[in-house]
């Protein structure tokens, strides 16, 4: 990828994460970038093909990095996923999830970034669903709709990480992901 395309893709991520879609500006990311008009139309036709890219690149490729680790694994699968959900590098409690923020702030708004937000939330959600697949496979955890029960865990991630957004509390999502975890153990084969 070209170093001034990748620059304005970084850039403008951090700056909607910081401050919504709405609030970013090219001028802004312009600035913070050190690159010109003519650099950001040579790249990109639009603010909205920017965050279009912001979501499919780094967006998508900061979930598949956190969690497609997990597809890895090759027993031990529920310890796995606790751990990642866990992992409190993965999670910033002050502005809560990058995706999450978007599908609050854009989903409604635009059918192109409903469909790349929504292909992102599927891959975060297919993740999970293969790991626990090779769960029951593996006699791990018993039958169980693991396309449903992916979702659960995703929604509850996001709720949880939600939930302590607003309070400005890691405590809290650490609380509410610790149902999680007594959930997904209860499918467990002892």
């Amino acid at each position: 990828m070209h170093v001034t395309k990748k620059k304005l893709l970084d850039i403008a991520c951090d700056e909607i994460y910081h401050n919504g879609y709405h609030s970013t500006s090219i001028d802004k990311i312009l600035e913070k970038s050190d690159t010109s008009k003519s650099s950001f139309y040579y790249h990109f036709k639009s603010k909205k093909e920017l965050i279009e890219a912001v979501i499919n690149q780094n967006i998508y490729s900061g979930i598949n990095s956190e969690y497609g680790l997990l597809l890895d694994v090759e027993k031990n699968f529920i310890d796995e996923i606790l751990i990642a959900i866990k992992n409190e590098n993965n999670f910033n409690f002050k502005y809560g999830c990058k995706l999450n923020n978007l599908v609050q702030e854009l989903t409604n708004k635009d059918e192109i970034f409903k469909v790349s937000l929504e292909k992102t939330y599927l891959m975060f959600e297919n993740i999970f669903e293969e790991v626990l697949n090779k769960a029951v496979k593996n006699q791990e955890i018993i039958e169980v709709d693991t396309k449903e029960l992916s979702m659960y865990i995703v929604a509850s991630i996001e709720g949880c990480l939600s939930t302590a957004k607003k309070s400005q509390n890691h405590k809290l999502y650490y609380s509410c992901i610790s149902h999680l975890e007594k959930y997904l153990n209860s499918y467990r084969i002892v």
